[in-house]
């Protein structure tokens, strides 16, 4: 649940950032030359086109890196055995007489 949220934030705020700050991004810069040289016409839907592409490619390169990075910090400890927690206990209490 709180992947969703993760990338959701995030596309939306790459999705808004490239419509209000007129920097070509990869990889919607590319979609305007790709639309060109098939032919399709640029139109006035074609920055909200890259806008999105954008938005869904950061936002998914964050969500990625939020599952790695909590499933990092969420690995569980390695179980031992409950008989060589004895062996170990014994050892140590004749190592100490």
């Amino acid at each position: 649940m709180r992947g969703g949220a993760i990338f959701l934030v995030f596309f939306i705020f790459f999705t808004s950032a490239t419509l209000a700050v007129p920097i070509p991004l990869f990889p919607g810069s590319i979609l305007h030359s790709v639309f060109s040289s098939l032919g399709i016409p640029i139109s006035f839907y074609t920055p909200l086109f890259e806008a999105v592409a954008n938005g869904l490619l950061y936002g998914f390169i964050v969500w990625m890196a939020f599952v790695l990075v909590s499933r990092k910090l969420e690995e569980p400890e390695v179980a031992v055995d409950p008989r060589e927690r004895k062996k170990h206990s014994r050892k140590r209490s004749m190592a100490h007489q």
